[in-house]
């Protein structure tokens, strides 16, 4: 197919109308990119082949699958997008991480005391007494504050890389405004998500391990199609539970890497700050908590979103509806 042959106007990875189950209300499309205003896309290179297979993504990704993905798929379309909208990814990571983490650090300065490492080494009857409880209460407060900043991350973030993913683009403070016009109910989908999660967690570690992953997809479905809470819930379990397994799998594969990507990048100002003394040096552990939401939270966020996508293509056909509305927009011969 030459490039004469393309549709006009348009781009094989422009998004459709919602489906049955979508939301009375639409919402904003994400438009493909153009050179110039107006002007309609060139065609990417793996758009030009003999037989034409869609890809989705543009030319600042490559080409991303547009079919259902294996992990592979999934890991080598969120190195993609995150290298192609790192900017964005750290803006948005940046504006809910950095206070949050900051002010964190700065709470929990008296948790551990102020000995240095060195000086309790030195010295250990200076060693003061620990407080398990305050400990305790420290590492409860900080991985939920830090799981309401993943939400509000994906939130803003899934926006910006459906956009890419789908050839478009949307700006890291376009994504935040809408975010901010839409606090309560994102709120409220995270208390009614992380209810369910505690109620289920405490029976068994695998009924919890199943309510965190059918609902990944929140986020991404409530920012991409403008859904309620509760509704985006429903979106959410409808598109992944059918394949509850191999998505569990990829969410703990997630988990695991970004652990030790964090811990890798907070482990140097982490340890200095215990050297030092952390009522003294909290300001490294806020840094050490930056450095991983900056890199670890985006990775969380693409992948979901990617999940999104993926069920979408599974259960929908996502993928078939892209290819039948390129072939109705080619101009008749």
């Amino acid at each position: 197919m030459t490039e004469e042959d393309r549709p006009g106007g348009s781009a094989p990875w422009a998004p459709l109308e919602p489906g049955t189950d979508a939301p009375a209300r639409r919402p904003r499309p994400l438009s493909p990119r153009s050179d110039q205003a107006g002007a309609p896309p060139a065609p990417l290179p793996w758009h030009t082949s003999a037989v034409w297979v869609p890809k989705a993504g543009d030319q600042r990704t490559g080409p991303l699958p547009l079919h259902p993905m294996t992990l592979s798929d999934i890991l080598d379309g969120a190195f993609k997008l995150l290298k192609a909208n790192w900017r964005a990814a750290l803006l948005i990571a940046g504006a809910f991480a950095v206070p949050v983490d900051i002010a964190l650090a700065f709470a929990r300065r008296n948790v551990y005391g102020n000995r240095g490492l060195l000086e309790v080494l030195n010295n250990p009857s200076s060693q003061p007494r620990s407080n398990v409880g305050s400990q305790y209460e420290a590492l409860f407060v900080t991985l939920l504050v830090g799981s309401l900043v993943t939400f509000f991350v994906g939130a803003a973030l899934s926006k910006v890389i459906a956009a890419s993913y789908l050839g478009g683009e949307e700006t890291a403070g376009s994504a935040l405004r809408s975010t901010a016009q839409r606090v309560a109910p994102f709120l409220t989908a995270w208390l009614l998500v992380h209810l369910l999660e505690v109620i289920a967690f405490p029976l068994c570690f695998f009924p919890g391990l199943v309510v965190m992953t059918i609902f990944v997809a929140v986020a991404p479905a409530m920012s991409i199609e403008g859904l309620g809470p509760i509704r985006a819930m429903r979106r959410s379990a409808a598109l992944l539970w059918p394949r509850l397994f191999p998505v569990m799998g990829v969410v703990v594969l997630c988990g695991v890497v970004v652990y030790f990507v964090v811990n890798a990048l907070g482990t140097i100002p982490a340890t200095a700050a215990l050297i030092i003394g952390p009522r003294t040096a909290w300001p490294l552990l806020g840094l050490a908590s930056i450095l991983g939401s900056l890199v670890g939270t985006p990775i969380v966020v693409i992948v979901a979103t990617l999940l999104y996508f993926d069920g979408r293509i599974r259960q929908e056909g996502f993928d078939l509806q892209l290819m039948a509305d390129d072939l109705a927009r080619r101009p008749a011969t």
